[in-house]
C-alpha cells in the first residue's frame, strides 16, 4: 500500500514537472525578463555611483564643548535635505540612486579621528550643519585614510577582523537613545561615546580600528506603518478596515447566497456595517508596556534613515589582538534594551566563519576578509540595512562633551576671534 501510494505521488510529481517545461515559452520570457531589468539596473546605478566624486572631511571639535547630543540630532536632521525623489526615468534610464553620506571614527596608532565621507556637491551642507551647532569646529579635506591599507590586508603581515551590525527586532522598535545617559547636572552627565574612545585612543603602534556609519535618508512608510499597527495591537484600539470595491461586491454575493439558501429554514439576516468607535486599553498597559508605547511612537514621528554600521580591526600579525574589536561590541550593546531593540552581528557578513566549518575555511575567509575591506573602503551598504531616526544616529555618532577625557582626539588646539573694533588699520 505504501509504495503504491508512493509512486501514485512521484507521478503526479514528474506530470507537474512535464507540465512546467512544456509551459517553457510562457515563464522562460518573463523570467528572463525580470532578469534584464535587474541587471540593467544595477549597471546603470554603479555606473552612476562611479561618477560621483566623493570628499573625505575630518572634523575637529574645541575642548570645552558643552552641548548634548541634541546638538547632533539637529545636524541630522539638516543631512535629511540629500533626499532625493528619485522617478521611473531616473532610475531605469538614468541609474540614478539615493545618495548616502559615511559618518566615521578612526583609531589609528592611539590617535582618534572623527570623518565624514559626502559627496562633493554636499560639502556645503555638511559642514553648515556642524558649524550652526558646534562654530568652533575645524573641517578640512583629507585624504582617504582606509584606502592605502586595501593591498597590505589580509596578508602574511597584516590581518584584520570585521564585523556588520543589524537590529535584533522590528526597525519600528528603537535602541537606547541618549535620553536615558542625561543628567540635569554637568558633572553627572554620561556620555556614551566616551567608553569608544577609550578603546582607540589606547591602541598600540600599529593597531587600527575603523567605526563606519552609512546613512541614506529614507522616506519609506512601510516601516512606520507596522509600529502603527504595533501601538495599536498594545493599546487595544480597533482599526476599521475599508473594504474596496471588489471586496464589498464579494462579500455582498457571498451573502446573498447564504441567506439564499438559509432561508428556506429561517429567517434571513443582513449585515448593517456599523462604524465601531476606537478602544483603547491604555489605561491598562503596565509602566513596561506604555514605556514600549512611547518609545514607538517616538521613533515614528522622527526623520529616519537607512543605516548599515560596520567596524573593523586591522594591525600587523605578530600583534593582532581581537580582543580588542570584542571591547568595542561590547560598547555598542550599552544602546542595547531588552523591551525594545538591539544591536546584533550580521553573521552573513562577517569575517569569521563558523570553526566547525573545518574544510577550506582559511580560504573562506580570505575572501570574507577582501569584500568586508573594500566594502569599507568603497562605503558601500549590504543588503540588510536597518532604520535608525536622528535621536538614534545622534546617540551612537556625536562629538565628546568636555567631561570625556580623550587626549589623543584631535582636536582644535585654539579658538578663533574677531580682531577687536578699534584695531587701527
Amino acid at each position: 500500500m505504501g509504495n503504491l501510494l508512493y509512486l501514485g505521488w512521484m507521478d503526479i510529481f514528474y506530470a507537474i514537472i512535464q507540465i512546467f517545461l512544456g509551459l517553457w515559452w510562457l515563464w522562460l520570457p518573463v523570467f528572463l525578463a525580470v532578469l534584464f531589468i535587474e541587471l540593467w539596473v544595477n549597471y546603470l546605478k554603479e555606473k552612476a555611483i562611479k561618477k560621483i566624486n566623493w570628499l573625505l572631511l575630518e572634523v575637529k571639535i574645541s575642548r570645552d564643548i558643552e552641548k548634548t547630543p541634541k546638538a547632533m540630532e539637529q545636524i541630522f536632521s539638516g543631512f535629511y535635505a540629500i533626499l532625493t525623489k528619485i522617478k521611473f526615468f531616473g532610475k531605469y534610464w538614468f541609474g540614478r540612486a539615493q545618495p548616502w553620506l559615511s559618518l566615521e571614527i578612526a583609531g589609528i596608532d592611539g590617535s582618534v579621528y572623527f570623518f565624514i565621507r559626502t559627496p562633493e556637491r554636499f560639502r556645503n551642507l555638511v559642514e553648515a550643519q556642524i558649524h550652526a551647532q558646534y562654530p568652533s569646529a575645524e573641517i578640512s579635506e583629507v585624504l582617504d585614510y582606509a584606502g592605502p591599507l586595501a593591498n597590505k590586508v589580509p596578508s602574511k603581515t597584516h590581518d584584520i577582523k570585521g564585523v556588520e551590525l543589524m537590529l535584533g527586532k522590528d526597525d519600528y522598535l528603537p535602541i537606547r537613545t541618549y535620553i536615558a545617559f542625561e543628567e540635569s547636572e554637568k558633572e553627572r552627565r554620561v556620555d556614551p561615546m566616551a567608553s569608544f574612545l577609550e578603546i582607540l585612543s589606547k591602541l598600540k603602534a600599529g593597531e587600527n580600528i575603523f567605526i563606519q556609519y552609512l546613512i541614506a535618508p529614507t522616506a519609506e512608510k512601510g516601516w512606520r506603518e507596522k509600529g502603527q499597527e504595533a501601538i495599536n495591537k498594545l493599546t487595544g484600539k480597533k482599526i476599521e478596515v475599508k473594504k474596496t470595491w471588489f471586496g464589498n461586491i464579494y462579500g455582498g454575493v457571498e451573502e446573498f447566497i447564504k441567506n439564499f439558501f438559509v432561508g428556506i429554514a429561517i429567517y434571513p439576516t443582513w449585515e448593517n456595517p456599523k462604524k465601531e468607535d476606537a478602544k483603547t486599553t491604555a489605561a491598562n498597559l503596565s509602566p513596561g508596556e506604555k514605556n514600549i508605547v512611547e518609545a514607538i511612537e517616538n521613533k515614528i514621528s522622527k526623520l529616519a534613515f537607512k543605516t548599515n554600521i560596520r567596524y573593523i580591526y586591522i594591525a600587523r600579525s605578530d600583534s593582532f589582538n581581537s580582543a580588542n574589536l570584542t571591547a568595542v561590541t561590547g560598547s555598542f550593546r550599552q544602546f542595547n534594551s531588552v523591551n525594545l531593540n538591539a544591536f546584533k552581528g550580521n553573521d552573513d557578513e562577517e569575517t569569521s566563519i563558523d570553526r566547525e566549518i573545518q574544510p577550506f575555511r582559511k580560504r573562506f575567509e580570505f575572501i570574507r576578509k577582501k569584500k568586508f575591506i573594500k566594502r569599507y573602503i568603497n562605503r558601500r551598504f549590504v543588503e540588510k540595512t536597518f532604520i535608525l531616526n536622528t535621536e538614534e544616529l545622534a546617540t551612537i555618532y556625536h562629538y565628546p562633551i568636555f567631561a570625556v577625557e580623550a587626549p589623543t582626539l584631535r582636536r582644535v588646539e585654539a579658538k578663533k576671534a574677531e580682531p577687536p573694533v578699534s584695531l587701527p588699520i
